[in-house]
């Protein structure tokens, strides 16, 4: 009886591209412990090691680090081809054996960059669904190449934003098996600040990637100076190693502005909460559409105002700008207009303030999240169970 009671409960694989705690891996820790409360065995496939396999949920999962030959935009040349098909053939056959030799029910990958498990999951007859995060704007054929492939190779693709939907479905993804889950959050709202009296903080988070539109910020932080001599940059985040020049160039540009005592890098911070409150507001300053950007949630839940680019998910979470201030990044001088009348204008913060929360609990509420993951996943269980 004990056995069949165990060889009842369902098992689920699933991989994730990267070992950090940046947006799409905050996320997944939630879906883990969902599932995992909802009684499914989780089997968790990661790249590398890192910050997410300390974490106690994780710890409930059955782990394994394995080169999945994550399909990353600078491998599409030929060298780089080479290098991740050899990859992606050795962790598919391994993955294929695993499938088998455990009992796997459904294969669960949480962005598209990850390809090997998918196809295992396919020869072997398995369901899978793609969680989507992403927007990778800058190669029309490496986005058309991932769209022709989830077409073929998923079975159910949930997507973070609008504006991911869209991005997708432009790129001949198939609608039909498109569902709209916005992330949920079990919001803590702190209304305790730590302002600084003499100094108006800005605070850039996020990974240092070109897209994030660190270089713009700078150009305009050092417009805005010239106006307001008492404000300080704090840039939060980390860059991938294949990044470290941009981030090098990053720091000569801020050197040759003379903005040293102006602009600090933190590097990466595990708990932005008190950097956050310490605050004066959150700069959101994307280029290209970013998907649903966690960190203007958490500057919310910290009682910091947001100023973001009109671009992707951030428009979404700022409700057109009814939530906070959007600005436009091709129009600079507009732009630095535009947060100096903010800065002044503490009213229409104390407003955006009050209507980010209220969105976001209608919104972005962690049960509505938990219901519709679960849906989607149950209802895929059933399917192999028919």
């Amino acid at each position: 009886m004990l056995k069949d009671l165990k060889n009842s409960t369902k098992k689920i694989l699933i991989a994730h591209s990267s070992n950090d705690l940046y947006g799409s891996s905050k996320v997944l820790l939630t879906t883990i412990q969902i599932l995992i409360n909802a009684g499914y065995d989780i089997h968790l496939f990661l790249p590398n090691n890192g910050p997410i396999s300390k974490k106690d949920i994780i710890k409930k999962t059955k782990i394994k680090i394995i080169n999945l030959g994550i399909f990353r935009k600078k491998y599409f040349n030929l060298f780089g081809l080479i290098n991740r098909l050899f990859y992606i053939i050795k962790s598919t056959l391994y993955i294929s054996r695993y499938l088998n030799k455990n009992n796997i029910d459904l294969i669960y990958i949480n962005t598209s960059t990850v390809i090997s498990p998918a196809i295992a999951g396919k020869f072997n007859k398995k369901p899978v669904i793609y969680h989507i995060h992403e927007i990778p704007n800058s190669s029309i054929v490496y986005s058309k190449f991932l769209s022709s492939f989830l077409n073929y190779f998923s079975s159910k693709i949930i997507v973070v934003s609008i504006a991911v939907k869209n991005f997708w479905i432009r790129n001949n993804l198939n609608k039909k098996k498109i569902s709209l889950i916005y992330n949920g959050f079990k919001f803590k709202i702190n209304k305790k600040e730590d302002r600084i009296s003499n100094k108006i903080v800005f605070t850039k988070i996020g990974r240092i990637i070109p897209y994030k539109g660190h270089l713009f910020l700078i150009d305009l932080f050092e417009k805005i100076t010239k106006t307001r001599p008492n404000i300080e940059l704090r840039i939060v985040g980390d860059s991938l190693n294949s990044y470290d020049s941009y981030l090098k160039f990053l720091k000569k540009i801020i050197e040759k502005k003379r903005l040293n005592n102006k602009v600090k890098f933190l590097g990466f911070v595990d708990d932005v909460s008190l950097i956050l409150k310490s605050s004066n507001f959150l700069i959101h300053s994307n280029i290209e559409e970013d998907p649903l950007p966690t960190v203007i949630f958490e500057a919310i839940c910290n009682n910091t105002p947001v100023i973001a680019s009109n671009k992707g998910g951030a428009k979404e979470i700022l409700n057109s700008g009814n939530n906070g201030l959007l600005i436009d990044v091709e129009n600079i001088k507009k732009s630095k207009k535009l947060i100096i009348n903010y800065i002044d204008n503490k009213e229409k913060q104390r407003i955006h303030k009050k209507n980010a929360i209220q969105f976001l609990k209608m919104n972005f509420n962690y049960n509505t999240f938990k219901t519709k993951i679960l849906s989607v996943i149950n209802e895929s269980i059933k399917n192999i169970d028919k």
